[in-house]
């Protein structure tokens, strides 16, 4: 692609960014190869026999430079050759439309048609004059255009930006800060020969550039500005600093999302070094033989000051185009808990294992001891992948209708694990129905100049080259699980992945029987065994391999539809290796990262496998990829522990899995033993930190849980620092974690800049603008302007106190009961003071939320005494709250004084107690807090 526009350079705004790409001319660019056809008379008619595939030498681009918002135009008509038998030509015609939704939104199409052609003069037509040709009515012509990418874009500058770069599936790493020094790495060639784990990436469908600066973002991507790097001296920090500070706050940020993955997978691409950014879709397998098939691109662009409002724009309109499918029963911004067989167990499970497990959930006489969890899951070991129905009578003597009512004499939810889209080498499946799976030798046909697969050298496959005798002959990365690839039916399977310890093949959509099939799988687990949720794994599957006339996307969209209606609307649905455009709206919960794995990190990483299993790779995800949770889906994190046998993690490594699994998942499971009578008293404090009581309400539904606003990184030159807003109960927390190997000091400043600026907060007089924070791990209150250090792999959970004009934050008390106050120097008192509950220690994750009640009653003589009252607890603990009382004003100010400051009236001594809980508190010393703030510690 070629623009005639030099590169921008300077700091665009998001809103800048948003009008460049929805107003600019895009340049656009089709990769495809031209079938000719031959012509024939029969007695019914005209008949049209396409010619052989082309090889990729017949590869060609088309280039339409300039593409208004609202334009028309021809890429360079094709004209017939010369041997064939007609005269018509084709035309390769793209348009553009925009949508504008609102201000700050706008639909941006491309549309890409053919256009028969009679004469050349039609065909030189001018753009102007195109619209006039153009014809919707269906017309046979005389080639067939095979296609193989369409990539749009425009110039942009992307100076002082970072990015969210998108994984492909579930599995797949995602980063949320890429930036100019980014290098998404190319493949390790060797390690995919040895391992195929390549297989469950995009590896053959994208091509990695490996280039720095070149960053690509899978279905959507976030373009915002860098935060400052806090320890760069100030005077060589970056052009455009925020004033009254360190630290840059970002103003705002864009959305682009595609709105078109039914069609095709859409990818964006950032070129910082060119100041460029388009966008690429994947049309391999698709071909436009009539002037009815059309192929769109349609993308939604919007900018906004908001994380959360920029997502709920995309939410929106993606609901508005491709419609809502989930469950009935499924509950958005609640969390869903359970347990599951596979990270305790993995294939070793059992009917006694089974109901073991489920004895220890379902509780003891106390209590206060049980575990409370909705779901029951039973993940991969009952069977043979592929034979769902069959289970292993062996271990599971009563069959697993008789384990799903177990589940359900406990009231859980019955949970069972299914690889609907594959099946293993060693299933009776794959013995029986051979011509249901997707065969090696159809990659020939898929794509235009033979099989990607075969490019990227990570899957074995026959080569589509004739010999000279013309048989086929091996690629050089024949399937290690192939003995002899030209012997009998079964090894023309193409290997989908090497799980299961033999490998699996993929089963073939497009076959009516294998939907015949699946659906009476699913029918007979819900329906007839009573599985009510249902993990979907390895579902990027029905995807691999385009054929019938149908993309990559387009297949995956079709498979996740079709599991949709398999399931029922009274089915949840958790989706997990799987392409996360196609499951938007479809799955009730999704995974968002890769396996989580007993060790924090592995060598694995250094191959650039992005769906490797490690703790690290999975928190990678799960803090890149927030924002989908309760909008598109649940977010599964995937689990956390609390084990301390057969384990790599260490404690600080553990809690930082529990803590943010909690914070950013929505469907959060543990498989783990929940045998408390051989529980540590370092695991019953983990499992206390975990939400009880407000998982539901006195009805037993599900309550809301907290508000993640924004995740963002404060250091743009370490890639594993990060900083979490959370809003829940009126209350502002900071969560701060640090995923490298190293400790780093971290401030908070960078994102209580963003929060004073969002509540509109006047600063002191002394001009200073730091707030104050509570960090129950430490114990300790601290400056927003500080720096707090991390340890290796630490998070820490900050609860604001004092915002930055000096005001108190917290819990406010209800008023409880009636009273009267006659005594006028108390009933004075009670109006000019403000008491809050503002920290507290040894709870929940985020400190306050185990406060239940926070109860004010006025007494006539005494003034006013305080309760507070706390949820219950799985096991016995002990909990610090932290009360604060702040002076306030309740006559008008005269204006003599400077503003800000106390009057004299405001500034008399405050009382020397409070009484909660029926103590009487002194006062703590904390100089950070203020001498017109009084701070009383309980302990309850």
């Amino acid at each position: 692609m070629t623009n005639e526009s030099t590169p921008h350079h300077g700091r665009w705004t998001s809103q800048e960014i948003f009008c460049a790409l929805v107003e600019q001319p895009w340049d656009i660019e089709v990769t495809f190869s031209l079938n000719n056809r031959e012509s024939s008379k029969s007695s019914t008619g005209l008949t049209w026999v396409a010619s052989p595939h082309p090889s990729a030498n017949n590869l060609q681009k088309n280039y339409a430079l300039g593409l208004s918002s609202n334009d028309t135009k021809r890429l360079l008509p094709l004209s017939p050759s010369s041997h064939w038998q007609a005269q018509d030509g084709v035309g390769l015609v793209a348009t553009s439309t925009v949508t504008r939704l609102s201000a700050n939104s706008a639909i941006r199409t491309i549309e890409l048609f053919l256009e028969p052609t009679h004469d050349s003069v039609n065909m030189a037509a001018t753009p102007a004059e195109s619209p006039a040709t153009l014809s919707s009515s269906p017309h046979p012509i005389l080639s067939e255009i095979s296609l193989e990418s369409l990539k749009a874009g425009t110039n942009i500058s992307l100076y002082g930006k970072s990015v969210f770069a998108n994984g492909y599936q579930s599995w797949s790493t995602s980063y949320t800060g890429a930036d100019e020094s980014t290098i998404l790495e190319k493949p390790n060639w060797l390690y995919h020969e040895l391992t195929k784990l390549g297989l469950a990436s995009d590896m053959h469908i994208y091509d990695y550039t490996g280039t720095k600066g070149m960053v690509h973002s899978n279905l959507v991507t976030v373009i915002r500005d860098q935060c400052e790097d806090l320890t760069v001296p100030k005077d060589t920090r970056h052009l455009n600093p925020v004033e009254n500070g360190p630290g840059i706050a970002p103003e705002s940020l864009l959305l682009a999302g595609s709105l078109s993955e039914d069609i095709a997978y859409t990818y964006f691409n950032m070129h910082f070094g060119a100041d460029k950014m388009s966008m690429w879709q994947d049309w391999r397998g698709k071909k436009l033989s009539s002037s009815t098939d059309r192929l769109v691109m349609k993308t939604l662009f919007c900018w906004d000051t908001k994380d959360t409002s920029a997502w709920d724009k995309f939410a929106s309109v993606w609901a508005t185009q491709h419609g809502d499918h989930r469950s009935t029963l499924y509950r958005p911004n609640t969390l869903l808990n359970g347990w599951t067989s596979w990270y305790c167990h993995y294939e070793n499970i059992n009917e006694h294992v089974i109901l073991e497990n489920l004895r220890n959930l379902s509780g003891y006489p106390q209590e206060q001891t049980k575990w409370l969890v909705r779901v029951f899951q039973i993940d991969d070991g009952y069977t043979v992948v592929g034979d769902w129905l069959d289970c292993d009578r062996s271990k599971f003597p009563r069959g697993m209708e008789f384990i799903a009512n177990e589940i359900r004499q406990q009231k859980l939810v019955p949970g069972l694990w299914l690889a609907p889209f594959m099946a293993s080498r060693k299933s009776k499946l794959v013995k029986e129905h051979p011509d249901w799976f997707v065969r090696k030798s159809w990659l020939d046909r898929s794509t235009p100049g033979s099989s990607s697969f075969s490019n990227t050298g990570i899957i074995s496959n026959m080569d589509v080259k004739a010999t000279e005798k013309n048989k086929p002959r091996r690629s050089s990365m024949l399937c290690c699980f192939d003995k002899d690839p030209f012997g009998d039916q079964e090894n023309d399977l193409m290997l989908s992945h090497p799980a299961f310890h033999a490998g699996a093949y993929a089963l073939d959509l497009e076959n009516p029987e294998v939907r015949q099939h699946l659906a009476n799988v699913f029918r007979v687990v819900t329906q007839e065994w009573g599985y009510k949720m249902l993990k979907l794994d390895f579902l990027f599957a029905a995807a691999q391999v385009p054929r019938n006339n149908k993309t990559r996307g387009q297949l995956m969209w079709e498979a996740m539809q079709m599991v949709r209606t398999w399931a029922g609307p009274e089915t949840i649905l958790l989706g997990c290796g799987v392409p996360l455009g196609p499951s938007f709206m479809v799955m009730d919960y999704c995974r968002i990262g890769c396996d989580v794995g007993a060790s924090w990190d592995t060598m694995q990483r250094f191959f650039h496998d992005r769906e490797y299993i490690s703790c690290f790779n999975s928190l990678t995800s799960t803090l890149s990829r927030w924002a989908l949770s309760d909008r598109f889906f649940g977010n599964d994190p995937d689990v956390f522990f609390i084990r301390d046998w057969n384990m790599g993690l260490s404690k600080v490594e553990k809690s930082t899995l529990m803590v943010l699994n909690h914070l950013l998942g929505r469907l959060v499971f543990c498989s783990d033993p929940m045998d408390v009578n051989h529980m540590i008293e370092e695991q019953r404090i983990m499992l206390n930190a975990f939400y009880q009581d407000s998982l539901s309400d006195d009805h037993g539904e599900p309550q809301p849980l907290h508000e993640v606003v924004r995740v963002l990184q404060p250091i743009s030159s370490q890639k594993n620092i990060y900083l979490i807003q959370i809003k829940a109960q009126e209350q502002t927390f900071i969560v701060a974690t640090n995923l490298s190997s190293k400790k780093h000091a971290v401030h908070l400043s960078v994102l209580d800049r963003i929060i004073a600026a969002e509540n509109q907060e006047t600063r002191l007089p002394t001009g200073q603008a730091a707030s104050v924070y509570y960090s129950s791990q430490t114990g300790q209150f601290g400056s927003s302007a500080a720096a707090f250090v991390l340890k290796a792999h630490e998070t820490c959970v900050f609860v604001r106190v004092v915002d930055s004009s000096g005001g108190l934050c917290g819990l406010l008390p209800s008023q409880a009961g009636q009273a009267f106050i006659t005594n006028e120097k108390l009933r004075e008192r009670d109006d000019t003071e403000e008491i809050r509950v503002v920290a507290s220690a040894g709870g929940y994750i985020l400190p306050t939320l185990e406060i239940k009640t926070f109860e004010k009653t006025l007494d006539s003589t005494l003034g006013a005494k305080y309760r507070i009252g706390l949820k219950n607890a799985r096991f016995p603990r002990q909990v610090s709250v932290w009360i604060a009382r702040k002076k306030v004003s309740s006559t008008v100010s005269t204006g003599s004084e400077p503003s800000g400051l106390m009057s004299s009236f405001e500034r008399s001594v405050l009382p020397m107690h409070i009484r909660v809980n029926g103590m009487d508190l002194k006062p703590q010393l904390c100089p950070l807090i203020g001498k017109d703030i009084q701070l009383f510690l309980c302990t309850i």
